[in-house]
């Protein structure tokens, strides 16, 4: 059997199964792209090199919280679906400032999971 990847430019459409949003009749879709280990290498790197010499938790988890964004915002085109109160959000970053951890951390290891990614596709 062939393994079939994710080209890292193409835009995937992910349904998060966060909350039941799967099978909602509108769910939030983020659009993403993969983001392979080579890349998430890099980005361990990044953090690896920020945090190196602080013995301060709270400063590295603010430092791994500033990698984990950086990595959000550089690999999320778009979100539909999402709001906050009554106000549509479509930024990647402001969907990062403002969802739950869960949902955060679901869409963060779907694009680094091709298999994760495939699962949130929509089926037609």
């Amino acid at each position: 059997m062939s393994i079939v990847s994710f080209d890292r430019e193409s835009i995937v459409d992910y349904i998060p199964e966060y909350g039941g949003n799967r099978e909602s009749a509108d769910p939030c879709v983020v659009s993403l792209r993969f983001v392979p280990y080579s890349r998430v290498q890099e980005y361990s790197r990044l953090l690896a090199a920020r945090t190196r010499g602080v013995a301060d938790s709270v400063k590295v988890a603010e430092l791994t919280q500033h990698v984990q964004r950086k990595q959000f915002v550089e690999n999320v085109e778009n979100i539909s679906g999402y709001f906050v109160g009554s106000m549509k959000v479509t930024s990647p970053g402001e969907f990062f400032d403002t969802a739950d951890t869960d949902l955060v951390l679901e869409v963060i290891r779907a694009m680094e999971s091709a298999s994760r990614l495939t699962d949130g596709q929509r089926k037609n």
